[in-house]
């Protein structure tokens, strides 16, 4: 039987200190940093997903906002309308009235003229009465 090579005792003590300093420079900061990298990529996502939440909220906010305002545009839409119409209603109204009192007055004073037309035509009419017979009897009517 051969007896252990006496090399491989130190050539394990050096790997095993190898391993502690590669582990404690090198393995060790890198599981560190991706450790840290890992924290601030769910801390990112985290605030994105509420990020993303706050502006669902806010759109949907501003859409319901925005419906309010459409219905309460539309109501004072409807309520200028019905303004407008009692309004129009009113004014026509009162031209109907004006008008009606201004007929009124021009057919009471076209009844009037045609009381004086009639007289004077009566006059006129007499006196081309008598005029005619005159001419056609050849003598003056008394």
């Amino acid at each position: 039987m051969d007896l252990p090579n006496w090399t491989l005792i130190p050539q394990l003590i050096t790997f095993l200190v190898l391993v502690f300093l590669l582990n404690l420079v090198l393995f060790r900061p890198i599981r560190k940093a991706i450790r840290d990298r890992q924290a601030r990529l769910l801390a990112d996502e985290a605030a994105a997903n509420r990020l993303e939440m706050e502006s669902q909220g806010l759109s949907d906010e501003i859409k319901e906002k925005l419906a309010a305002a459409r219905r309460d545009g539309a109501g004072q839409r409807e309520a200028l309308k019905q303004e407008g119409s009692q309004a129009e209603a009113s004014l026509l109204e009162e031209v109907k009235r004006q008008v009606d009192l201004e007929w009124a007055q021009v057919e009471k004073k076209i009844k009037a003229d045609m009381a004086k037309a009639r007289e004077s035509l009566k006059k006129q009419a007499k006196s081309f009465a008598q005029l005619l017979a005159a001419k056609v009897l050849g003598r003056e009517l008394s």
